[in-house]
């Protein structure tokens, strides 16, 4: 109950500071101090697992809508109408998309910039007490080397959804606005500005520099619904790959691969055509942290009545880069079998669902209940990618290869090596690779963004008499970054809002 107090409080502060609320000390005079404040470093593991780690919050299950990877499907059903509309916005791009989801009756689930700066408080508050409280050095170690970890990651995600890409082309990171700054539990009047993208990036390459020796050390018991130094050299690895420091983004992914390479062979699955194990199943050994979301993440994209009709799928252009074919014999490339949902809806839609199809797991029993996070192969990309613009293209088709061969159906046919590609189109191929291993994990929102905004068109109506509409995202679009909520703006008047 106390910890779950101290995360409310945690909530309210983290809006007095980057939100602009007013009446800091004045809220702070009617919350008991004594009654919240920690007293021993299993009471800030305590907030840990309630007030920072994010494991079944949805951030922003809306992310997906907003790429290449997704469309609307019409019906003439009127009563799939509201689920249509629940996310016109985003689907759109829309600049009001939180106001609009909000009406359509989405409510605090699309809190996205609160969500995150709450928890940046919970880190902050942990990693000012750590010296406060009683308890063991060894303990306080990992706890520390933690909650700087979840701060970056924090920062990290906030950065590519409301800041300018780190690589946006005619953009100067160092002065381009970024986010406000957080990284104390202090309470101040004075709401804060933002700090430039690269000073973010600065912050977020210094928490994890810090945070990871005392987690080699001290967290090799974490589970991977915590932090690990695992952890750490895949969000450095990913962090570089978007600072274009290809050196650096291979040497974390390597050191990462160093001590786990392991890969579900999704051919053992293909028999029974169910992946009971899931890639952030329990028994997966290819996942890093049991991130985010949940099971239901993408289940209000569905109008959920008898027919239960999907409001909005997987695009046709995500699907036809899957080289699969429907052969008992040889089914090639399982992800377009396992990563999607493909159970007709009453024999009359197809249902080329949004849904984990078995991400998670198959099977309920083995389920993480988290369907975003890090996994394995992710690393073999990041690399991959790494060694293209190294000019090392032998062995970015060598990681390549060994990502497809565990997707393939080699039961009884032998996989195929890709060769012969170099340059640009090695390259691409690559990107398409990422497209196919982690579509709907909120990677292709933040990939397009570093691949130089493109251009992307989405068709959309919302009315059963409505002539279908054309909604285009221009190459470079200012939409590519998130309108901070006019609330928070109104709120802290030291906000410069973005274009």
């Amino acid at each position: 109950m106390v910890m779950n107090k101290i995360y409310y409080v945690l909530m309210i502060l983290a809006l007095l500071m980057t939100g602009g609320l007013c009446g800091c000390e004045d809220f702070l005079e009617e919350s008991s101090q004594d009654e919240m404040r920690p007293s021993s470093v299993d009471d800030l593991k305590e907030l840990m697992m309630g007030g920072v780690y994010p494991a079944g919050v949805s951030f922003h299950n809306y992310l997906e809508l907003m790429t290449d990877d997704a469309e609307s499907s019409f019906t003439n059903l009127e009563l799939a109408i509201t689920a249509i509309k629940r996310y016109e916005g985003p689907f759109t791009w829309q600049k009001n998309m939180y106001e609009l989801m909000e009406s359509n009756g989405l409510g605090s689930s699309v809190k996205t910039y609160e969500h995150y700066f709450s928890r940046i408080m919970g880190c902050n508050t942990v990693l000012d007490q750590l010296d406060k409280v009683k308890g063991e050095e060894d303990d306080k170690l990992n706890v520390r080397g933690q909650a700087l970890a979840m701060r970056a990651w924090f920062y990290f995600m906030l950065v590519n959804l409301y800041g300018q890409p780190y690589n946006a082309e005619g953009v100067d990171i160092e002065k381009t606005p970024g986010l406000p700054l957080l990284i104390s539990s202090t309470v101040k009047d004075d709401p804060l500005p933002r700090v430039s993208v690269a000073r973010i990036y600065q912050q977020v390459e210094e928490d994890l520099l810090e945070a990871l020796p005392m987690l080699e050390k001290y967290g090799k018991e974490n589970s991977k619904y915590k932090v690990t130094d695992m952890f750490v050299y895949t969000l450095l690895s990913r962090m570089y790959l978007y600072m274009e420091k290809w050196e650096k983004a291979e040497e974390y992914a390597s050191k990462a691969l160093e001590k786990n390479s392991e890969l579900i062979n999704l051919a053992r699955y293909a028999d029974g055509g169910v992946f009971t194990d899931g890639v952030y199943g329990l028994n997966s050994p290819e996942a890093i942290w049991y991130g985010y979301g949940n099971d239901n993440e993408y289940e209000s994209y569905d109008w959920s009545g008898f027919w239960r009709y999907r409001s909005y799928w997987a695009s046709a252009e995500l699907r036809e880069l899957y080289d699969y074919q429907d052969d008992t014999w040889d089914r090639k490339d399982l992800r377009y079998l396992f990563y999607f949902s493909w159970a007709p809806v009453q024999s009359i839609y197809p249902n080329k669902g949004i849904t984990w199809g078995e991400k998670k797991s198959g099977s309920s029993a083995l389920s993480s209940q988290c369907v975003k996070g890090m996994r394995v192969a992710e690393l073999y990309l990041n690399r991959a990618e790494a060694y293209i613009h190294m000019g090392d293209e032998k062995l970015a088709l060598d990681d390549l290869n060994e990502l497809r061969r565990h997707r393939y159906d080699t039961r009884n046919v032998a996989y195929q090596p890709v060769s012969n590609l170099t340059g640009e189109n090695l390259l691409q191929f690559c990107r398409d690779e990422r497209r196919r291993e982690l579509n709907f994990e909120d990677h292709r929102w933040f990939d397009l963004r570093r691949y130089g905004m493109p251009r992307i068109e989405h068709v959309f109506r919302s009315d059963v008499d409505q002539v279908p509409q054309v909604f285009v995202l221009e190459k470079g679009d200012p939409r590519y970054v998130f309108a901070i909520p006019d609330y928070i703006l109104t709120r802290n008047p030291a906000l410069v809002p973005n274009p």
